[in-house]
């Protein structure tokens, strides 16, 4: 028997071990903001992964104990899958590039902007920077569902460097068929 997403989603709001395992979430996706409509996020994400990865009710309390452990564990899981499935949103990819935690991301923003320094549209190394992890940003936050999809196309375009400045060419192709003129 399959479990029904709305059934699960009104445990999770009301079964202890599932409104921890919710807190817990929403914590971890939205760095304790505490904002309500977050927290309601996080237990339909929680639903929606109970749903997707247990066949009963039965075959989730097998594998959440109700201690703490199982509970962490199965936020982790929770936390995981939304992470790989999540849509990329502008300020998603931005804060990738800012913070530096994706060093092929970085390294096409430095590519765009050296293209903008050798072309016309050269403002000076800060400018240049800026407008390439803009296009960047948009481009990718425009065309890939997921940081998995984006790594799909790099794997596509070859190996190393030759993947980072051929993506570096797409983006900046892009910039400049559709730049405002």
């Amino acid at each position: 028997m399959a479990i029904d997403y709305l059934e699960i989603l009104a445990r999770v709001k009301k079964e202890p071990s599932l409104k921890t395992v919710a807190d817990i979430v929403a914590y971890k996706l939205l760095q304790g903001t505490g904002k309500d409509e977050d927290h309601v996020m996080a237990e339909a994400t929680v639903a929606e992964y109970i749903t997707e990865h247990f066949d009963s009710l039965e075959d989730l309390r097998q594998k959440t104990s109700g201690d703490l452990s199982s509970l962490q564990s199965l936020a982790e899981g929770v936390y995981g899958d939304y992470q790989r499935k999540r849509r990329l949103t502008f300020q998603t990819v931005k804060e990738k590039i800012s913070k530096g935690e994706d060093i092929a991301l970085k390294t096409i923003t430095d590519i765009v902007a050296y293209k903008l320094y050798q072309g016309p549209e050269d403002k000076g190394p800060d400018i240049n920077f800026i407008t390439a992890e803009t296009f960047v940003v948009q481009y990718i936050a425009d065309h890939f569902v997921s940081m998995r999809d984006f790594q799909r196309r790099l794997e596509e375009l070859g190996q190393g460097i030759y993947a980072l400045r051929s993506f570096a060419e797409e983006v900046y192709r892009y910039y400049c068929e559709h730049k405002p003129h």
